[in-house]
């Protein structure tokens, strides 16, 4: 909770200072609003809207965009707003704030055996100091995505199947994509078996029992998908209108030597230092990615085989379409990313310092520009 807290007043104290300078604690006297208000940008207003209307019914020809965000975050903005209530911005603040003291705990129980105290409390300092960890406070489903998962894997590796099964079906109704921690939870399940016989290695075809327990696993997800094309179908006659709006963004499916002949376009020529939003998050995107290759690697090789599952198919998911957009953003739900990170700093002062001291710059520059209208995460 402290954690959390402090990740709150110092980000809350970044936003002031940055869109009303100097004479913000005038303004929070007179308006203690801004407060919450100040973080209400970007696809803020989507998730409210969702939260205040639901998905209303059109033309297929006519799809809204509101369809792009799933709908469990939303869902839980309108049942706080109905508990507390408190405005929607507020409620939307409040359930993501108790999602990540939820995912932090969840972050220490997992970690912890497999990295030590030590090794857990630098896990989850990246997390927060990470520069876009704001918007795990703010009216996004960040956090609640990151809870679910990382309970998720507290409970696949408790041989709790079921549960872990509908933990990700949570985490697929929060961000659409998530149904990749389905299949990655499948090399849980596989190296869940028993050996054949004592003292071997050798692991035997998966029987009965296994195909069971990737049904628990998987089959949650898969269910929870097809029942959202089947809402989607009905209300727009499209059961993939949810992936097809995505192209109201310019998200198109490509194969990632377009994304890299892009990218690589725009280093050349410089397009990285222009003011514009997409340029400059394009930066930051494209570091992103380049780090989460490296992890991938690691997480499969030296830390847990379905971390790198988990990394890699997410990292496909990044780079199978024609541009960068807000990766820098969902690496915060890919909490092995931050477990792969911290093995690499634990233990060594001056690693931990140069990683801090790229990422408190970068989340005061990225806070300030997210809060005057001037970065789409």
């Amino acid at each position: 909770m402290l954690t959390t807290v402090v990740l709150r007043i110092t980000t809350e104290l970044v936003a002031l200072v940055t869109h009303y300078g100097v004479t913000f604690p005038h303004v929070v006297a007179h308006r203690p609003g801004v407060l919450a208000d100040v973080w209400s940008a970007w696809d803020t207003g989507y998730y409210v809207t969702i939260a205040q209307h639901g998905y209303v019914a059109s033309h297929a020809a006519n799809v809204p965009k509101f369809i792009a965000f799933a709908p469990l975050y939303p869902a839980l903005v309108a049942v706080a707003h109905a508990v507390t209530g408190t405005g929607w911005i507020v409620s939307g603040q409040l359930v993501s704030a108790a999602a990540t003291m939820v995912a932090i705990a969840g972050l220490v129980h997992l970690t912890t055996p497999d990295e030590g105290t030590s090794g857990s409390g630098t896990t989850v300092l990246l997390l927060v100091a990470f520069p876009t960890a704001f918007f795990l406070l703010v009216d996004y489903p960040e956090s609640l995505a990151l809870a679910l998962l990382i309970w998720t894997w507290i409970a696949v590796r408790a041989r709790q199947w079921l549960f872990a099964g509908v933990l990700v079906a949570g985490a697929v109704m929060t961000k659409y994509y998530l149904v990749i921690a389905a299949v990655a939870l499948l090399v849980e399940v596989w190296q869940a078996r028993s050996p054949s016989e004592p003292g071997t290695a050798r692991l035997p075809r998966p029987g009965r029992p296994e195909l069971l327990r990737a049904a628990a696993v998987a089959g949650p997800a898969a269910l929870s998908i097809g029942a959202w094309m089947v809402v989607c179908n009905r209300l727009y006659g499209d059961p993939l209108a949810f992936v097809h709006v995505q192209g109201e963004w310019n998200r198109h499916f490509a194969f990632p030597w377009t994304l890299v002949a892009t990218t690589a376009g725009n280093l050349v020529h410089w397009q990285f230092l222009d003011t514009s939003v997409a340029s400059v998050m394009e930066l930051f995107d494209t570091v992103t990615v380049l780090l989460l290759v490296v992890a991938t690697v690691v997480a499969w090789l030296r830390v847990r085989r379905s971390y790198g599952a988990l990394l890699g198919l997410a990292l496909g998911t990044f780079t199978f379409q024609t541009i960068l957009y807000s990766e820098t953003r969902e690496v915060l739900t890919l909490f092995p990313f931050f477990i792969v990170l911290s093995r690499w700093v634990d233990g060594h002062p001056w690693r931990e310092r140069f990683v801090l001291a790229f990422f408190v710059p970068s989340a005061y520059f990225l806070v300030s520009r997210f809060v005057n209208h001037q970065f789409a995460g």
